[in-house]
């Protein structure tokens, strides 16, 4: 899989292109303006598995060799990936201020916009803003062991590219895709891709909470030597389908991720689309502050 130029012509040493797919829940933390990063909530649910797998690239972007390809366990709370010479500059007002490229103007209603903005943040469905119609959403309290929190630094990420056919929401109590008060949202994200940059060749780091809970070394990265790491958080079921439509997993954030004022709302994506064998399992996006505190 090519990545997009938008990741491939940033500057810095590339230590690892990252692919985040699955149930998951973006948040770009800027609280501290000198310490900004990406966070990733997994849900750990029964109908779900997070696996993380590791593959170690040579300069031409070919695999040598797999590296980890590990389930991540129920007891792991939180993991931190970084570099030890990572790249922040990215980060600047000038470049990338949201994490990866966010034209202000972008409309996902807008029928340019997959060819014009295609790998743009704002594929994912916020979860926090508007477009659900579910009403005003705060954070769900934390519940223990129902989270598994990735802060994943000096990285840079975006989307693949959009869907090729509309999703519907609709509420979850009207069971269906098409129902009275169903709604259509042209186009949404795929799969989440980003890089992680250095200044100069080093170590990708990964420390877990419980300590060593993950159970990842640390992997040498320099400009001939990078890695591809997979964080996918995938259904080992089959969803509901009503055709030509197959149900999301929008509906299992709720209580879990986010709490609402309004009706929640269930997500259906065509079964013809990328998303037909598990139900649309893409990441959304949650613009609060922090995502924290899930697991505190």
């Amino acid at each position: 899989m090519e990545l997009p130029d938008v990741l491939t012509s940033a500057e810095g040493v590339h230590a690892a292109e990252v692919h985040v797919d699955g149930l998951s829940v973006f948040c770009f933390n800027t609280i501290d303006q000198n310490d900004k990063f990406w966070e990733v909530a997994y849900p750990r649910l029964a109908e779900h598995e997070l696996r993380i797998t590791i593959r170690e690239l040579d300069a031409t972007g070919q695999v040598v060799r797999t590296v980890v390809d590990q389930a991540v366990g129920a007891g792991v709370k939180s993991f931190d990936i970084s570099l030890t010479n990572g790249s922040t500059g990215h980060y600047d007002p000038n470049q990338f201020p949201s994490g990866g490229p966010a034209d202000p103007n972008f409309d996902r209603n807008d029928p340019d916009a997959p060819v014009n903005l295609p790998n743009d943040l704002g594929w994912m469905v916020d979860l926090a803003g508007p477009e659900l119609r579910h009403g005003d959403a705060t954070l769900a309290a934390a519940q223990s062991g129902l989270i598994t929190l990735a802060r994943i630094r000096h990285s840079l990420f975006c989307n693949l590219e959009p869907e090729e056919q509309e999703v519907r929401i609709s509420p979850i109590d009207e069971h269906g895709p098409t129902t009275r008060n169903s709604f259509s949202l042209p186009l949404n994200n795929t799969e989440m891709v980003g890089v992680l940059l250095g200044t100069a060749a080093g170590d990708i780091q990964f420390v877990s909470d419980p300590a060593g809970s993950l159970n990842i070394d640390p992997l040498p990265y320099t400009l001939e030597r990078s890695y591809q790491i997979e964080i996918k958080n995938t259904d080992v079921n089959l969803p509901e389908h009503i055709p030509p439509f197959v149900r999301g997993d929008l509906f299992r954030l709720y209580g879990v991720v986010i709490n609402v004022t309004g009706v929640k709302k269930d997500l259906w994506a065509h079964s013809n689309s990328e998303a037909a064998p598990d139900g649309d399992c893409h990441s959304d996006i949650a613009s609060f502050p922090t995502l924290q505190p899930l697991i505190a």
